[in-house]
């Protein structure tokens, strides 16, 4: 049976089951993929007019506070700021720190306030941040002042600063990742990296939940002969089964979270939706084996 055939049939009744004892398991994965691929594309296209314009809204405001972002004999320097800042953005999800001197400033506490990530700016270094442990940082720097080009570098928090000044100098040669460093250049790779981090996240993240939630009902349900009460299908044909059965609640969930409806969440929906028409079907076909003899269920 083809995919669309398999998701009609799934999300117009239950008779499709009984055809679907027989699919194997790899093409059931295969028509999981293909389902999960449109689910987060849908996904994607819905909610990306609103995230791009939240940071169209944030970059616009790191550029009012900061001003034009000059590259000269100084550095990376903010040009209507010359003393220490910090600003908290994307609705304090993110906190920009300027260190214009980190030989007097120090480092501040730049996760302060339950910030997991954030931009760090010196005149030598413009690098974005996020906090992989409690004294721990990945730093990933975008434009910098070096005699070598940088990597991304996972450190310790009592460690930034001797790296920063061990690695960079306004005096060295400005390296950039970026045709140019400005704040549009910024929005847009920020864009892009969104684009690509939602819908793999979306992907791989309803992928896993979808398999778990369904190894678990699995292993749970079983149909069984009425006169014995042994079970008669296999586990890898209850996998195909429970698969199958997730289509129309993925497809429910996600309209939850494309839409951003209130009150519940994807995982939520899914979960209510799964567990209800989960055995609706295992009902059908266990009232469709009853009907048979025996040796025909076998």
């Amino acid at each position: 049976m083809n995919f669309f055939t398999a998701l009609i049939g799934t999300c117009k009744d239950t008779k499709v089951f009984t055809k679907l004892l027989s699919q194997s398991l790899g093409r059931a994965f295969w028509h999981l993929f293909i389902l999960i691929l449109i689910c987060s594309l849908f996904i994607l296209m819905c909610t990306y007019s609103k995230n791009s314009r939240a940071v169209d809204e944030t970059f616009a405001q790191m550029e009012e506070v900061f001003g034009d972002i000059q590259v000269d004999q100084n550095g990376i320097t903010p040009k209507k700021l010359s003393e220490k800042k910090s600003l908290l953005i994307a609705d304090s999800l993110q906190k920009i720190t300027y260190l214009p001197n980190i030989d007097k400033s120090g480092l501040p506490e730049i996760d302060a306030d339950d910030v997991n990530s954030g931009l760090l700016w010196t005149p030598a270094m413009f690098a974005p941040w996020l906090k992989i442990g409690p004294d721990k940082f990945l730093l990933l720097p975008f434009a910098y002042c070096s005699k070598k080009q940088l990597n991304v570098e996972s450190i310790q928090r009592s460690a930034i600063v001797s790296y920063i000044k061990d690695n960079t100098s306004v005096k060295d040669k400005f390296i950039c990742h970026f045709p140019e460093l400005s704040w549009s250049a910024l929005t847009d790779y920020y864009k892009n990296m969104l684009i690509s981090a939602e819908f793999f996240a979306n992907l791989v993240g309803i992928f896993l939940q979808v398999s778990f939630f369904v190894m678990m009902f699995s292993f749970i349900l079983n149909l069984s002969a009425t006169s014995t009460r042994t079970p008669v299908l296999k586990y890898s044909t209850r996998f195909t089964i429970g698969i199958y059965a997730s289509f129309p609640p993925l497809l429910i969930a996600t309209m939850f979270r494309a839409f951003e409806l209130p009150f519940l969440s994807f995982s939520s929906v899914y979960i209510i939706c799964f567990s209800v028409y989960l055995i609706i079907v295992f009902t059908r076909l266990q009232l469709n084996f009853n009907a048979q003899t025996p040796d025909k269920a076998e």
